[in-house]
């Protein structure tokens, strides 16, 4: 847990540890996500950077199986 206090400004200073674990990078553009718990923090997404490692796990002979099949339902014969 991490103690931090708002300047009169209202700015708030995140731990190093914090903002180098998540990239926080100076001028860097963030997202504050209100939540029933207080406030969430997150980077604004970047497009495509995104995406980078979302498809290292996926099994792609299964996705293919799955849409051959998809396929085969919708085909008109």
């Amino acid at each position: 847990m991490y103690k931090v206090k708002i300047s009169k400004k209202g700015q708030v200073t995140i731990p190093k540890e914090l903002r180098e674990k998540f990239n926080f990078k100076e001028d860097i553009e963030i997202i504050l996500l209100p939540t029933d718990e207080g406030i969430l923090l997150k980077p604004k997404s970047h497009g495509l950077r995104t995406l980078r490692g979302l498809f290292r796990e996926l099994d792609f002979g299964e996705v293919e199986g799955s849409i051959k099949e998809e396929r085969k339902k919708w085909r008109i014969d």
